[in-house]
């Protein structure tokens, strides 16, 4: 049961949030919808809301938390594959010159739904509450939070920007990437005034670090790879290690190509992590593989080139009244296609804990911290196993099948019992990386934290209609003993 407030109640705090992202849109949204008095100001450091990168891959969960915010309807037309539908990624041995073969298919119950990222983003900015207001081209450089302790316990946090301006909230929350401001000011602080640790400990975290891997992504219209290779998988379903898939309703390819090396990871990546690339330098990178591999790759459009970088596991993503979400908080390579639903995932239980009845400008210190309980060891969690199923796709995982191939005991495909055996055991270990995506959710997680919301601060909620029918029940009933 939703908890809304009335306009016509004074605001109890204000909201900034760093970051017109998928995360931050999501965030302003469900603040909004629980509780449309409480003012926000989000802060974007373009000029629009807009976006790099292509295909968003959307899960049962995400599914799940859309629908709850009453968004899920207006993005299914945009979707390739209807949520409801059980379907899967295909897994095809690609990296053999003459020709690969198909090595499994991962049925979810609920499988995945493509959607063009900006196509969400359009989605997500129409539904933004009236409470929210937008300031465009402001790129926070720092912000400054007084003293938690005596009367700076409840003064205003500032804001400020690259432009020179400054701006003051309540509660700060840094949905504003791998390269968060919002945290690197936070471990900056608390490097500096924690006695407890070790300064050089805290500030690890204000870096990211280098995969040792490299993403060339790039989208091209489906009808090219229709014309040359009509039965072509990537045509109609997810495939990987060369992530493919279709978006925009079928129209658009998008292409996700990973090459990595586990001698590079946590080195300094040298040059921009994001630039663009030639045709010829993407189809280099794949000289071993098969034919319809190389076909498909020969249709990509302005192809580009992304260092894949990711947060290091964070000990903590709240601190006073300022709390990281998303890829601020535990971004993570795309092999298991949840960046952005994890962001989303951390949106809704922060948006709603903050939107709740029970929490007051005193208390977001404490419910930012059932935040951080509920969703940092979660969405950390999948972060490391996306790195770690990335390594599997790539055969550089440790204490697993290599790709090495051998020329004896072949079957009909040609392949040795040696490699049978070694990606066997493989196709187990990937499918295991999936078993989160199958159990529990968004909406039982937000269930644990209003439990904690309650228990941290005192009794029930007199104001919900439940509740007070059934102690007017139990009031009625103790009056006949």
């Amino acid at each position: 049961m939703s908890q809304t407030s009335s306009s016509s109640e004074p605001p109890r705090f204000r909201v900034a949030i760093c970051g017109g992202g998928i995360g931050g849109l999501v965030l302003a949204t469900t603040i909004g919808k629980y509780n449309p008095s409480l003012p926000i100001d989000l802060y974007e450091a373009h000029d629009s809301i807009s976006t790099v990168g292509a295909g968003i891959t959307m899960w049962r969960r995400t599914h799940e938390v859309m629908s709850e915010l009453g968004l899920l309807d207006d993005m299914k037309g945009a979707f390739t594959k209807p949520p409801e539908s059980s379907h899967g990624t295909h897994y095809r041995r690609s990296d053999i010159s003459e020709g690969g073969y198909d090595w499994f298919q991962h049925i979810l119950r609920y499988g995945p739904s493509h959607i063009h990222r900006q196509q969400m983003l359009a989605t997500l900015e129409k539904h933004l509450p009236a409470s929210c207001t937008i300031h465009f081209k402001k790129r926070l450089v720092s912000y400054h939070e007084p003293n938690q302790s005596g009367e700076g316990s409840t003064k205003p946090i500032t804001l400020s920007f690259s432009d020179g301006t400054t701006a003051t909230a309540d509660v700060l929350l840094g949905a504003d990437g791998i390269r968060s401001t919002v945290r690197k000011t936070m471990f900056e602080a608390a490097s500096e005034e924690d006695d407890s640790v070790d300064n050089a400990d805290l500030r690890q975290y204000i870096d990211v670090m280098w995969t040792g891997m490299v993403i060339y992504r790039s989208i091209f219209p489906a009808e090219n790879l229709r014309k040359v290779d009509p039965e072509n998988l990537s045509l109609r379903e997810m495939t990987c290690t060369l992530v493919t898939y279709p978006i925009a309703n079928g129209t658009l390819i998008n292409v996700a190509a990973v090459v990595g090396d586990p001698s590079l990871v946590g080195t300094h990546y040298e040059g921009n992590w994001v630039t663009d690339a030639t045709l010829d330098e993407l189809l280099g990178c794949f000289d071993n593989f098969e034919p319809e591999v190389k076909m498909l790759l020969q249709r990509c459009e302005n192809p580009s080139r992304w260092a894949l970088h990711v947060v290091k596991e964070l000990p903590f993503c709240v601190r006073g009244r300022v709390a990281l979400l998303g890829d601020a908080s535990h971004a993570m390579t795309p092999h298991l296609g949840s960046g952005a639903g994890q962001a989303i995932e951390d949106a809704f239980v922060l948006g709603r804990l903050l939107a709740h009845r029970l929490t007051t400008l005193a208390s977001v210190p404490d419910v930012l911290h059932i935040y951080q309980d509920v969703r940092l060891p979660f969405g950390s969690s999948v972060a490391s196993n996306s790195f770690a199923t990335g390594l599997m796709f790539m055969f550089m995982a440790p204490g697993y099948y290599d790709g090495t191939r051998k020329k004896e005991d072949l079957d009909d495909r040609g392949v040795s019992a040696f490699e049978k055996d070694g990606m066997d055991k493989l196709r187990q270990a990937i499918v295991k990386q999936w078993d989160w995506m199958e159990i529990g959710g968004p909406l039982e997680e937000w269930k644990e934290a209003e439990e904690r919301l309650r228990d941290k601060l005192g009794a029930h909620d007199t104001n919900d209609p439940m509740e007070q029918f059934a102690s007017a029940l139990s009031s009625e009933c103790s009056s006949f003993l």
